[in-house]
């Protein structure tokens, strides 16, 4: 699977699932919530319709008037239900003597039963009569008709014999009894409270429900196109690293990869073109390589066949001083392929290293016996001052390669005794401390200049390349040099000279345990 899909699928199941636990808490609160309400609203309507009830029947000592008046029964569980009392009417003078009829009966408690009911026209004319302007046009529905809790009421006799309701008191949810003086005279119920389909409340909760899911399917839409539009958003700089890499894979060592971000991702961009151009240097170098390897080894070549044709031609002489010249060129030619021969083992980690201690400085001073010869011939002196007191100084010992430091000493004094103008003069230098051992090597004219000292050390460099073999270099030992020292955890490096041409500086750390 891609990493874009990846991405998307585990930024779109999160939210997705965040949203249906969202969903889940948000309707089970609301329901819990709402039912208790309804419960709430249920206990304190029946508290209230208890009282009105208990009141009803101090004043009439039965419950006769809600049997003979089912409405006296529905104006007081529903309040809403209540009728507003009938507007005068034209014949009331001619109805006198029936309204003082109708009083005089309400004194013996039949009021209830013999109040004229308002006719249909004067119900619809007191429900349709407007309201005065100071009065709210409409007002919201008291708890008790949202809930039709009226509705649900029940109301039993002493003996749990229905007067209004369901049949049997056990068919009710909530009972409660009805005392005065002491004495049950009656039994309040409701119904069981699961919502009345189309009823307010019902159709209130199902709107809620139905906002609920609306706005959760706009939230999975929002979040499925947040999720595609982050991953895509992260995949971008990772398409660009696969990209750069493609290209590297096929050799395109130039190209680089824009950075478009600075976290991980940007840290791995700038190392995939570190990357790229290390391999782009290190291709140059390759080619620059075997161009400086091959041309160095034509050049004694091509020397070699011009003299050998030109003595089977008869145009020279095989002498002494002929012989001679094809034994230096194949000494040279020997020299560049054993110095190849050493670089291409320390590359490929092929030259070994029998380190053991050693005084480096009592080494050095065999080497520099053994060129004194060459030095008095080339009219060259060679001062040591301070190496001779260093010989027994034990902060001197190293864990060192005895070969591979005389190799090290032996190219640099070869250096030093070939490119030295005579007359000139060598002056070698050692400090010894608990840290590191410095050995420095110091020739007069001619210098080097300052942007080129540190070029020294590649491979094939030279200064001037008109001099490339007047001097015999092949231009490898300083390489060679460099890397024998940093297989001695040490370091190298070329600096003006106090006597007007190079010094080189080597650092050895010491080995405290020696």
């Amino acid at each position: 699977m891609k990493l874009l899909y990846k991405f998307f699928f585990a930024f779109f199941i999160t939210n997705l699932t965040l949203v249906g636990v969202m969903l889940i808490l948000i309707t089970v609160n609301l329901s819990s919530g709402f039912n208790d309400f309804v419960r709430s609203t249920e206990t304190k309507h029946l508290s209230e319709t208890k009282q009105q009830l208990i009141s009803l029947y101090q004043q009439n000592n039965s419950w006769q008037p809600i049997i003979d008046n089912v409405q006296v029964w529905r104006d007081i569980v529903d309040p809403q239900s209540k009728r507003p009392p009938p507007p005068p009417r034209p014949r009331a003078r001619a109805d006198e003597p029936r309204r003082n009829e109708l009083q005089n009966n309400n004194s013996d408690g039949q009021r209830l039963k013999q109040r004229p009911e308002p006719r249909p026209e004067q119900r619809l004319e007191l429900r349709q009569k407007p309201k005065p302007k100071n009065e709210r046009q409409s007002e919201p529905p008291r708890p008790s008709d949202f809930l039709q809790t009226g509705k649900r009421l029940s109301l039993y006799d002493q003996k749990k014999t229905v007067i209004v309701g369901k049949r049997y008191l056990a068919d009710n949810e909530l009972s409660e009894s009805i005392i005065v003086n002491g004495e049950i005279i009656g039994w309040l119920a409701l119904k069981p409270s699961s919502l009345v389909e189309n009823s307010p409340a019902s159709e209130f909760l199902s709107q809620q429900y139905k906002s609920y899911y609306l706005i959760a399917v706009a939230a999975i839409l929002l979040a499925f196109i947040m999720a595609l539009i982050f991953s895509k958003h992260l995949i971008a700089p990772i398409k660009l690293l696969i990209g750069g890499t493609n290209k590297l894979i096929k050799g395109d060592y130039q190209n680089r990869i824009n950075k478009t971000t600075h976290d991980e991702l940007g840290m791995l961009s700038d190392n995939v073109n570190v990357l790229a151009a290390t391999l782009e240097k290190n291709q140059n170098n390759r080619f620059q390589w075997m161009s400086d390897t091959s041309h160095e080894l034509r050049t004694p070549l091509t020397v070699l066949r011009a003299q050998l044709i030109a003595i089977q031609d008869g145009i020279f002489v095989a002498d002494e001083k002929r012989v001679q010249l094809f034994i230096n060129e194949i000494d040279n030619l020997s020299h560049l392929v054993n110095d190849l021969y050493q670089l291409s083992s320390s590359d490929a980690g092929g030259l070994t290293y029998q380190k053991e201690a050693l005084n480096p400085i009592a080494l050095l001073l065999q080497v520099i016996e053994n060129f004194s010869a060459k030095f008095e011939n080339n009219t060259l002196t060679i001062d040591y001052p301070s190496l001779e007191r260093l010989i027994e100084n034990k902060r001197c010992n190293l864990l060192a390669d005895n070969e591979r430091l005389r190799q090290l000493f032996t190219n640099l004094l070869e250096n030093s005794c070939r490119y030295t103008q005579a007359p000139g003069r060598i002056i070698i230098s050692a400090h010894c401390d608990n840290n590191f051992v410095d050995i420095l090597i110091e020739d007069s004219a001619p210098g080097v200049a300052s942007d080129e000292q540190q070029k020294l050390f590649e491979r094939f460099y030279r200064v001037e390349p008109s001099r490339n073999r007047s001097h015999g270099g092949s231009g490898l030992g300083l390489s060679l040099c460099k890397q024998i020292v940093e297989a001695h955890q040490g370091s190298i490096r070329a600096l003006d000279s106090a006597l007007g041409g190079l010094s080189i500086k080597i650092s050895f750390p010491v080995n405290k345990t020696l």
